[in-house]
């Protein structure tokens, strides 16, 4: 009987240390951050469509040939046959840097590998594989004259913002779209949107409106891109916001914490750029850690319920421009094309706003 009671409570005891281990694991997992998107799934139209390319060998038609690079982070070898296979599929002859496969690559063969893409006259655009993070060092080497000179668009986004902003102060258009080693992970509507963009074929839209919106109209050249990486390059010979020219300022943002975003936008408030803006269009915020979604250290002590509510409440309280949210772009799933550098006009309404181009400008 007694062998018999001890193997009991042995039984016992090991049921009760396996449930306990399942409940600290549980509750671990529970407790762990995860990322929440803050993606807002934003119903679009495609209204129609300004033509820039007619008449203007500044954009693509078929057969051109088109630079494979990637400035940044290293892509892995089946994103960069992705992109090599989808730009065939369009028509275009991609033509990979030396070093885009190279993973002991240096920042002097980024250098080299972009020197090729602006300087060989056969090259007919440059094709970002990804962003990450550098393009900022190899953009360093290259003066507005050289960009300027060599008069052929660029697409990319995120970190390929530099570029962007750097393509506006040399007073050319740029594609704010996705890169091509990312397009297994947009919509097929917005990879659509992209390949017309490459022939100067840009998609005006129509877009389901936020609570956050200003209602207003703005006309001007849309600058910006990725937030962090535009802060990054205020102050230089690439700094976009530093044109003449009226514009419309776009931000997205993914994967910082509030008190990033709140510190970038700080600093693009103290520089003016958001006063001079006619208008703001903010793009998708992807992926903020769950811990962040109530940060409260705000100047008013108050509670965020989001992004949005934060920027509203913090940077757009007396604000008496048009202000847009959630216009599809950026790191999420559905990421449509903008042309920077572009004119524009923006117009927002109680509960949509919409995206034209102004063609010759």
């Amino acid at each position: 009987m007694r062998k018999h009671q001890l193997l009991f409570i042995s039984l016992i005891i090991l049921l009760s240390v396996v449930a306990f281990a399942s409940c600290s694991r549980n509750q671990t997992e529970a407790d762990a951050p995860t990322l929440v998107s803050e993606s807002v799934d934003t119903p679009i139209t495609i209204t129609g469509y300004t033509d820039f390319g007619k008449g203007d060998p500044y954009f693509l038609k078929k057969g051109d040939k088109i630079a494979v690079i990637t400035p940044s982070a290293i892509p892995d070898e089946k994103k960069i046959d992705d992109t090599m296979n989808g730009l065939k599929d369009w028509g275009y002859v991609p033509v990979k840097g030396k070093y885009v496969s190279v993973e002991e690559r240096t920042m002097e063969n980024c250098i080299e590998d972009l020197k090729w893409a602006l300087g060989d006259p056969e090259l007919k655009a440059v094709f970002c594989v990804r962003g990450g993070y550098a393009a900022s060092e190899v953009m360093d080497v290259f003066p507005l004259a050289e960009i300027k000179r060599a008069n052929k668009p660029i697409i990319g986004y995120s970190d390929i913002t530099t570029y962007l902003s750097a393509w506006t102060m040399a007073d050319l258009v740029s594609i704010h779209a996705p890169m091509s080693g990312s397009f297994d992970q947009v919509s097929e509507d917005s990879a659509n949107a992209v390949e017309k963009s490459l022939r100067g074929e840009i998609p005006a839209y129509r877009c389901q409106g936020s609570k956050y919106d200003v209602q207003g109209s703005a006309e001007g050249m849309l600058i910006g891109g990725n937030l962090a990486t535009l802060t990054g390059v205020l102050n230089t010979v690439y700094d976009c916001t530093k044109t003449d020219k009226p514009y419309i300022l776009f931000l997205e943002e993914t994967e910082e914490d509030y008190e990033h975003i709140h510190r970038f936008l700080t600093i693009l408030k103290h520089r003016g750029v958001l006063d001079k803006a006619e208008g703001i269009i903010f793009g998708e915020w992807v992926d903020f850690p769950e811990y962040c979604e109530t940060y409260n250290g705000n100047s008013r002590g108050g509670e965020f319920k989001s992004v949005a509510d934060m920027i509203s409440r913090e940077f757009l309280s007396d604000w008496d421009k048009p202000v847009a949210f959630g216009f599809p772009a950026g790191h999420g799933d559905v990421n449509y094309p903008l042309l920077m550098g572009a004119e524009m006009k923006l117009n927002v309404g109680e509960d949509s706003f919409t995206m034209e181009w102004v063609a010759g400008h």
